[in-house]
């Protein structure tokens, strides 16, 4: 997991950071801890839950940018698509760098 200043980058919307994932190289494999709805939005994955493995990790050692329910993962490894291909992303890749857009209700 990166430094402060590798956490959010400079084409980030002001609502929208950088989460970094690295699942390693374990044969057993890792949770991410993220219960996400691929239906939910058009081109992003609406996270429902933060339920524990390395998404809680990520929150624990980065209180300014938590991942939160109601947060939108819109970008997988540079990668965008439908959710579902979103979803592909996370499931196949073994260090995950995911833009995550803040989901603010008006």
């Amino acid at each position: 997991m990166g430094a402060a200043s590798e956490k959010c980058c400079a084409s980030c919307e002001p609502d929208e950071f950088i989460v970094e994932l690295d699942k390693g190289v374990s044969d057993s494999p890792v949770k991410l801890g993220l219960d996400v709805n691929p239906g939910a939005e058009v081109g992003a994955l609406r996270i429902n839950k933060v339920c524990g493995g390395l998404a809680e990790r990520w929150n624990d050692l980065n209180p300014e940018f938590k991942v939160i329910e109601g947060d939108c993962i819109v970008e997988v490894n540079g990668l965008v698509g439908d959710s579902r291909e979103l979803l592909g992303f996370c499931k196949t890749g073994k260090v995950l760098r995911l833009r995550i857009r803040r989901c603010v209700a008006g």
